[in-house]
C-alpha cells in the first residue's frame, strides 16, 4: 500500500515537475504558490487556510477548487470578489496514508478571462508521531510565542557560515505564515513549516554569512518575528543578534611570542551587586601589559544599552596599566533584555577576544 502511494506521489512531483505551473494569465493571485504544512498525524484532519487576491481589475467569483486527492477538502469565500478583495480558502486534510506528498490545488473562477485556473503547489508530510521541540516558549513575540528572543554566534571566524535555531509555536486560532522582518544582508532565515495551523510548532533556522560582516569584534542587530509579511515591526517582536568576528589570527611561534604583548587584569568581572541598595554605581577594573611590546586595545563594544564604559587609555606600553571604568544605574540594568557584557579585541595573541561579565 506504501508503495503504491509513493509511486503516485512520485509520479505527481514529476508531472508537476514537467509541467510548471502556469502564472501568467489567472485571475486569482495568492500570497505563495508554495504551501508547506510541515508535519501532520496521520488519520487526524487538520485545517489550513490561503489567502487570494483578485488581481483583475473585474468582478469574479471562486466557483469550484480541485483539491487533487480525495482526502482533502476545500471550503473557500461565496459571492462576487471585487477588485483587490480578497477570498480565504480552507484545505482540510485527513491524512489516510504515511509518507512526504505534494499535490497541485487548482482554483477555478468566472469569468475566467485568463483561460487559466490559479494553482498552488501544497506539500508536507504524514506521521504517526510529530517529533517537536519539547520545551518552553517565554518569549511572546506579537502573536507568537518562541524560546528566546536573541541569538549568539560566538568566536566567528571570516568565512564560516553558521546556523541556529529559534523554536516557535502558534498558541491562536488561526494559521499563520511565520517570516523574519528587516534581515541584514548577512543574515538568512528559513521557517519550517511554512504554515503553523492552531498550536502547532515550528523553527526558524536563522544563518549567519561571515564574510558580510563589516567589522572585527561585536556585529549586532535586532530582527522582528512576524506573523506574516504584512505584519508591523514593533518593541515586542524583536529578536537581538550577536555574532563576534575575531581578528585573523596572530602568529604564535616561539620568536614573535617571546616579544608579544601580555594583557592582564585584575579581574576578568565586573562588580555592580551594589546596585542591589544603590541608583548608581562605578566600578574599575586594571589592565595591565606584562610583555615587550604595546599592547592595543583595538575594540571596546557593549552587547547593551544602558552602561557606561571609558579606558583611559588604548596603547598600553610594556610595563604600564591602564583603568577600565564601568558606570550604571539601577534602572539601566532592571530594562536589560540580554546578559551585560563588555567585549574587547586586543593584539595580545592569547588575548585576542576578552569578554568582561557583569555581575548585577
Amino acid at each position: 500500500m506504501i508503495n503504491r502511494f509513493l509511486t503516485a506521489i512520485t509520479s505527481l512531483i514529476l508531472s508537476s515537475s514537467m509541467f510548471p505551473l502556469c502564472v501568467g494569465a489567472q485571475d486569482l493571485t495568492p500570497e505563495s504558490r508554495e504551501m508547506d504544512c510541515g508535519e501532520m498525524l496521520f488519520n487526524k484532519p487538520a485545517t489550513y487556510t490561503l489567502e487570494l487576491k483578485n488581481t483583475t481589475g473585474k468582478a469574479v467569483e471562486i466557483k469550484d477548487i480541485d483539491t487533487g486527492c480525495g482526502c482533502t477538502t476545500a471550503n473557500f469565500t461565496k459571492g462576487r470578489l471585487m477588485p483587490n478583495a480578497k477570498a480565504q480558502v480552507s484545505l482540510t486534510f485527513d491524512a489516510k496514508q504515511l509518507g512526504h506528498f505534494s499535490r497541485v490545488v487548482r482554483v477555478f473562477t468566472e469569468p475566467n478571462r485568463g483561460g487559466t485556473p490559479t494553482e498552488i503547489v501544497v506539500s508536507g508530510v504524514v506521521v504517526t508521531k510529530i517529533e517537536n521541540y519539547s520545551g518552553e516558549y517565554p518569549c511572546r513575540m506579537g502573536s507568537l510565542l518562541a524560546d528566546k528572543d536573541n541569538v549568539e554566534y560566538d568566536d566567528v571566524n571570516k568565512g564560516q557560515k553558521l546556523t541556529q535555531e529559534i523554536h516557535i509555536m502558534n498558541p491562536s486560532s488561526q494559521n499563520a505564515t511565520p517570516v523574519v522582518l528587516r534581515l541584514p544582508s548577512y543574515l538568512t532565515a528559513e521557517v519550517t513549516p511554512k504554515v503553523l495551523g492552531p498550536r502547532q510548532k515550528g523553527t526558524v533556522k536563522l544563518t549567519l554569512h561571515s564574510n558580510k560582516l563589516l567589522s572585527y569584534g561585536l556585529n549586532q542587530t535586532t530582527v522582528y518575528l512576524g506573523k506574516n509579511r504584512s505584519d508591523k515591526v514593533s518593541p515586542e517582536k524583536v529578536i537581538t543578534v550577536s555574532a563576534i568576528l575575531l581578528p585573523p589570527a596572530i602568529a604564535k611561534d616561539d620568536v614573535k611570542r617571546a616579544v608579544a604583548p601580555r594583557l592582564e587584569m585584575s579581574r576578568k568581572y565586573i562588580d555592580m551587586t551594589p546596585l542591589a541598595s544603590k541608583s548608581k554605581y562605578k566600578d574599575e577594573v586594571t589592565l595591565s601589559n606584562n610583555g615587550r611590546t604595546a599592547l592595543e586595545i583595538q575594540s571596546l563594544q557593549l552587547f547593551t544599552t544602558g552602561i557606561n564604559v571609558s579606558l583611559d587609555k588604548k596603547k598600553i606600553e610594556p610595563g604600564e596599566t591602564a583603568k577600565l571604568t564601568v558606570t550604571c544605574k539601577a534602572k539601566d540594568l532592571k530594562k536589560l533584555r540580554m546578559r551585560p557584557r563588555i567585549l574587547m579585541i586586543t593584539n595580545d595573541p592569547n588575548h585576542q577576544k576578552v569578554v568582561l561579565e557583569i555581575k548585577r
